[in-house]
């Protein structure tokens, strides 16, 4: 089997096309958490033939629809959760979107959306994913999405 011991080059308009898609901006080693990232996404990808069968079961999620926060994709259906003076409010993704009632979010929005502060929201949102019970701070799955990718190499 080969494996390259060479760096790889990758044309300045790609990257910014990748940072524009993760909706990343550049800085440090960001870059190879999500090019990485991307490559092994596309490899997971089912073939052809597989994608266009329809989902069995009333319950099945898409998992490919959903929103791209930087390094953590949330599916479809995953709920957020944050609190301003001990009182909770909730959002959830829906076709691609941060929904907050009628309002579509960016994460940063929803985090601020009550006192109109400037949390920073990957400390301020708890995340619940699809078919869990837990609620799981956003932090905290940025940190084990980064040390999964570190366990890679």
């Amino acid at each position: 089997m080969f494996t390259p011991t060479f760096p790889t080059r990758i044309p300045n308009e790609l990257l910014q096309e990748l940072g524009e898609f993760a909706g990343v901006f550049w800085c440090g080693e960001e870059v190879e958490e999500v090019i990485c990232e991307a490559i092994r996404a596309y490899m997971k990808r089912a073939p052809a033939d597989q994608a266009q069968q329809p989902a069995t079961g009333t319950n099945s999620v898409d998992t490919d629809t959903g929103y791209q926060w930087k390094q953590v994709f949330l599916p479809e259906g995953t709920r957020l959760r944050a609190s301003f003076g001990k009182t909770p409010y909730t959002a959830v993704v829906q076709g691609g979107q941060l929904r907050c009632g009628e309002q579509a979010l960016s994460p940063s929005a929803f985090a601020n959306l009550h006192g109109g502060g400037n949390r920073n929201a990957w400390r301020a949102i708890w995340l619940r994913f699809p078919d869990s019970e837990q609620w799981v701070l956003a932090d905290t799955c940025r940190e084990l999405q980064k040390t999964a990718i570190t366990r890679l190499f």
